[in-house]
């Protein structure tokens, strides 16, 4: 059962909130979500491109820029090396594109997931010199890249890495220091000497600044295509960066350009996957990226690429419906991966294990993230997917929120040939016969408890269905776009009354729920959960099945007639 917290922040009382066109509650909500100081409400409310940090300020950036310029004197081929998810496709594109708008001869390479594996390495290089080429440019991957880097430069390319990955380092005598690549410029955020002050953009996000840089101090910045702010958009979102602060204002800004681009691959995307109304971050989360994202897993991200490179509408057509179809072919991939996982799940609960570690060597090693993903929000532990990789078994782990999962397995490293990631993600890889050792390393070593386990639901208030009307609902929207600490409000109820249950769709898995409060009554909807909800509800029949609510109020269009309407997000019998 989760843990409800209700946040309640307290303001400073020199914030005069309502001369900002804000009320009592919707002042809350920022101060739940960190957003405290007028200044920071303003940027929140008002996304301004003037809010931008100056990108002078970025360890390297000046130093990459006058390489560039030289580059471009001498007339030297660069070659940008990308990475196969949305990131990586979407800051390939703006660097391709943007290189080429200021006549820098430039080409692209983004790894094969599986021929080439992830980011740099020196068949790249060796390929790159071959080709002629002078400069490798990376982004969304390079920061370590030790060994691909330092050959490069032994060989004689020029190196230069834009990446917003954690700074690898080493610990000797318990004192740790960065150990950065030895590239001729790194334009990475997370440095401890980059003065820039915002520290959480992804890589499409710092290819832009270095872009939007290349084109001021060339004196184009009037020149610069204003698509790229909106490429940048999609993999913020994408890449579930925090939708604050300057992420925040790029998503913002972003998809007002989105929803005015007349941008023939994207025309053709939002055809393809059924989109008729503007773009929202709903869309870019979980309709556009997956959709960009199914070449790199089943294909070559390069497909995705070509869709924004293209100017000829029936070739974009063409990719689009090709990406959409294998977004279909992923799906189901996935479906049937989770069927084949159940045993395993099964056993994994029964045991009582409090790290999930699954193998099956059939599935796609593309989808072992997605996988580890839907096992871990089942089950609400640390998930670790494995396959069948080149040299063994190769793997995704996703994580729950308290707990490390890269610390967790570092614990465990004596069995694996590779790891790395962060806090919430990662990536492993290990012989076939070390797998029941990493396992019961893992599964020794876990320090937390179930109850540190149990998920938590943070409310932003409690707020009776009877105060909540259509004009209130509409005023939230000020908050999107929602997403990675931006979450959609959410507010709790209790002692509601409950009646006239009812089963839809056509999976019948949502449940529509009459509720009542002090005898008025109101429509509920449950899209996840209906199956536990009638359990509870059979449990509960002796005890007037009264319950208390958490919800996010959402508004019914049905035949032009609009209704207020309480999707349930968590719910206690009482």
């Amino acid at each position: 059962m989760a843990k409800w917290f209700i946040k309640k922040v307290p303001g400073n009382s020199k914030v005069d909130f309502l001369s900002l066109g804000i009320n009592e509650i919707e002042y809350q909500i920022l101060l739940n979500r960190g957003i405290e100081t007028k200044e920071e409400i303003l940027e929140f409310l008002k996304p301004n491109p003037r809010n931008f940090h100056s990108s002078v300020t970025m360890k390297d950036m000046i130093k990459a820029g006058n390489l560039f310029m030289e580059a471009r004197m001498k007339k030297s081929k660069i070659r940008i090396v990308g990475d196969y998810d949305v990131d990586g496709v979407m800051a390939t594109t703006i660097l391709f594109l943007g290189l080429k708008g200021l006549g820098y001869e430039v080409d692209y390479k983004i790894p094969h997931r599986i021929k080439d594996g992830y980011g740099l390495n020196l068949s790249m290089v060796e390929e790159a010199k071959e080709d002629g080429i002078g400069m490798i440019l990376t982004c969304d991957n390079g920061i370590s890249a030790h060994e691909a880097i330092h050959y490069g430069k032994k060989i004689g390319v020029k190196m230069v890495v834009t990446d917003h990955h954690e700074i690898p380092y080493l610990e000797e005598e318990n004192i740790r220091r960065e150990n950065l690549p030895e590239a001729d410029a790194i334009i990475n955020p997370k440095q401890s000497a980059c003065r820039y002050p915002y520290k959480n953009l992804c890589g499409a996000a710092v290819a832009y600044k270095f872009i939007h840089y290349l084109y001021t101090v060339q004196g184009k910045i009037q020149e610069m295509d204003s698509d790229f702010i909106g490429f940048a958009a999609i993999a913020t979102v994408c890449d579930v960066m925090e939708l604050k602060g300057e992420n925040r204002t790029i998503v913002k800004l972003g998809l007002n350009r989105l929803n005015q681009s007349e941008h023939v691959g994207l025309k053709a995307l939002k055809e393809a996957c059924g989109i008729k109304s503007d773009i929202s971050g709903y869309h870019l989360g979980f309709v556009l990226g997956p959709t960009i994202n199914s070449a790199g897993r089943l294909d070559s991200a390069e497909k995705a690429l070509k869709l924004f490179l293209t100017k000829d509408a029936m070739e974009a057509k063409e990719i689009a419906t090709e990406l959409r179809k294998l977004n279909g072919i992923r799906q189901q991939m996935t479906q049937d991966a989770m069927e084949s996982f159940e045993t395993q799940i099964n056993q994994s609960i029964e045991k009582g294990e409090m790290f999930c570690i699954l193998k099956d060597e059939t599935i796609h090693e593309s989808i072992a993230g997605i996988i580890a993903g839907k096992v871990k929000g089942r089950l609400n532990r640390p998930t670790i997917v494995l396959t069948k990789g080149k040299d063994g078994l190769k793997g995704s782990g996703r994580s729950v929120e308290g707990v490390d999962i890269v610390q967790e397995i570092k614990k465990s490293e004596e069995f694996l040939l590779g790891f790395g990631g962060h806090k919430m993600a990662c990536g492993v890889s290990l012989k076939e016969e070390d797998f029941e050792g990493f396992k019961e390393s893992v599964l020794k070593n876990v320090e937390y408890s179930e109850a540190e386990l149990e998920p938590i639901v943070r409310v932003d208030g409690l707020l009776s269905l009877a105060d909540v009307k259509i004009p209130f609902i509409e005023r939230l929207n000020i908050f999107a776009p929602f997403g990675n600490g931006n979450e959609s409000p959410l507010f709790g109820v209790t002692d509601l009354k409950i009646s006239n249950l009812k089963l839809l769709g056509k999976n019948n898995n949502v449940l529509s729920i009459q509720l009542t409060e002090n005898g008025r009554i109101y429509q509920g909807i449950l899209f996840q959960g209906a199956e536990e909800f009638l359990e509870k509800y059979e449990e509960n029949k002796t005890r007037d099945y009264r319950l208390d609510l958490v919800y996010s109020p959402k508004i019914n269009n049905f035949r032009n007639q609009m209704t207020v309407q309480f999707e349930v997000k968590d719910f206690r019998f009482r």
